[in-house]
Parts: C-alpha cells; structure tokens; sequence
C-alpha cells in the first residue's frame, strides 16, 4: 500500500484507536476499574460499528455529491476510490458466500473506477498516455510476437494490434502488449506514463486497478468471441474515444 491509500488507512487506523481509548477511558474512570473484560470488548464492537456506519455514510454522501455535482473534486473521488479498494476483498469475499458471479462485481468495479476516472479528467501530452494490451488480443497463429516491441506487427489485419498501431502513429501515445502482470509492471515503470488505457479481462483489470494506484487507469474489458485468453478482441473505438478526451481534457 502506498501515497494516498496508506495515508487514508492511518487516518481510520488511528481514528478509531483514539475513538476506542476515550470511550473505554471514560467507562473506566465511570466505574472505577470494576469493569469485567467482556464489556470493554463488546464496547469496543459498538464503536467499531458506529465507526462503520459513519464511515459509509460519508462514502455515501461523497458518492451523491460526485454523481450530481458538475465540478471535479479529486479529494472525494479519491475517497471513494480508496473505500471501495479497501473493501473490495470483502464483498468478493460475500458474493462467493452467496455463490453470485463474481464478474458482476469486477464489472462493477471497473464501471465505478471509470466513472471517477471521467470526472476528473484533465489534459495529457501524447507521451504520458499509455495503452496497455494484453497479448492474447494478437492473433494466435502469428509469427511475429509484439509482446517486447509492438512494431513487429505487420499489419495483417487478422487482429486488432494493427488498430494499435495506428492509434500510436496517428497519436503518438504509448501502446504495449503484456503478458500478465508481472511484464505489465515492468512496462509501466520503465515507460513512466501519466495515466494509462488498459485493456484486459474483468479479473485483470480488477487486480491491475489496485496495483497501480498512482496512476489513472481507465479500464476497457475485452471481448472474448472465442472464449477467455485466445484470440480476444477490443472496442477500438471506445479506445480512441478516450484517447481525444485525454488529448482534449475532457
């Protein structure tokens, strides 16, 4: 965990220590020690849910104003941005327990991080934008792996890298095929990029959102004609459509 997400889980951390010490110092001095273990535990459960109630309330409340308002305002996005990192597990780990799809709540994931993403939207130069591919968007019977260096493609047109291509030249922004995650790490850090396009399958760009926290990241989930990981395919023109808004600033 890092920058914000750090600071964000300190401030709650030691919120709801401080929230804890008064409460029980207060019930202490009341009872002047004669207080059994048990109802410092269960005071302490008390608190910890009141905390909670309070804390989604706030995220509720902050989630209203960013949906309504016409303005930006990074700090409540980045709010309810770290809320829902924090407790993402959680409600995967309920959906299992209920036996729901959990591609629902990777969708849903994404549709929400894209949603802040758009609202505080702002300008980028061609070479902070990076594209980021998966490498099963390639065609599976091609020769020329483009994995390392996408200019390897040779604009067959039996799949869609050639599309990236273009967007690059026609652009100049960024445009990589990863492999998995960790090829997608490297490629980040060496190409430094302002704000990334990635395209994936819901699970990987669940788990890549959360890896790169630094970074804006608007996701575009694949298409899968063909079942998962072979020979997928991409909505080219959502692509280009967020690369104007990042070109334009909205």
């Amino acid at each position: 965990m890092k920058g914000k997400k750090r600071v964000f889980l300190g401030i709650l951390a030691v919120t709801f220590l401080v929230l804890t010490l008064i409460v029980l110092g207060i019930l202490y001095v009341i009872n002047r020690g004669r207080i059994e273990l048990y109802k410092y535990l269960l005071m302490t459960l008390m608190i910890f849910v009141l905390f909670l109630m309070a804390l989604i309330v706030a995220v509720i409340g902050a989630t209203f104003y960013v949906v309504v308002s016409k303005k930006s305002n990074k700090f409540l996005s980045s709010f309810i941005a770290n809320f829902l990192d924090l407790f993402y597990p959680l409600v995967v780990f309920v959906a299992r327990v209920l036996d729901l799809k959990i591609e629902k709540v990777e969708q849903s994931y994404i549709e929400i991080k894209n949603f802040l993403f758009n609202k505080n939207i702002k300008r980028y130069a061609p070479q902070d934008i990076l594209i980021l591919a998966p490498h099963c968007i390639q065609y599976s019977g091609c020769k020329f792996k483009v994995t390392y260096d996408i200019d390897n493609c040779r604009r067959c047109g039996k799949c869609q890298i050639n599309d990236l291509v273009n967007f690059k030249e026609k652009y100049g922004v960024n445009v990589a095929v990863a492999t998995g995650g960790t090829l997608a790490r490297k490629v980040v850090k060496d190409t430094k990029p302002k704000v990334i396009i990635a395209i994936a399958c819901e699970r990987d760009l669940t788990s890549g959102m959360q890896d790169v926290k630094q970074i804006p990241v608007y996701g575009i989930i694949n298409e899968r004609p063909n079942g998962p990981c072979f020979n997928t395919r991409v909505d080219v023109q959502k692509i280009e459509e967020t690369i104007k808004k990042l070109l334009n600033g909205g």
